[in-house]
């Protein structure tokens, strides 16, 4: 597959994703639906930035480090989109249920960065 065609794809799988998301959120009543409304919320956001972040990021790298190989660029992009995912998402939910505090998501953070930097020593001690 050529990046031209894995943007193409993971674009319109994303723009699907909005809409998703988008429907759910006119749609569905929090109050009534209760936990199927939150997972369908949650799954259809999640998804969503996944797709976004990706893009997002591969298309960057692609511009600015036209050396290296496209598929390192397309696996980096994609960790780093679902990283950033769990962090919007978990913050998210940290603040429906009014525990977000400034140490939470300094601790937060953290953890995504210590997970990052653990995931990057795995793919180099191969």
């Amino acid at each position: 597959m050529t990046l031209r065609q894995y943007l193409f794809w993971m674009a319109l799988a994303t723009a699907l994703c909005w809409l998703g998301w988008a429907s759910v959120v006119w749609t569905i009543d929090p109050s009534e639906a209760r936990a199927l409304g939150l997972f369908l919320f949650y799954a259809t956001l999640s998804l969503a930035l996944i797709g976004t972040f990706s893009v997002t990021g591969l298309s960057v790298r692609a511009l600015l480090r036209r050396h290296a190989p496209i598929t390192r660029h397309a696996a980096a992009s994609f960790r780093q989109g679902i990283l950033l995912t769990l962090l919007l998402n978990g913050s998210l939910a940290l603040q429906s249920h009014s525990l977000l505090t400034w140490w939470n998501l300094l601790l937060f953070v953290a953890t995504m960065t210590f997970l990052e930097f653990f995931l990057i020593s795995i793919r180099t001690g191969r």
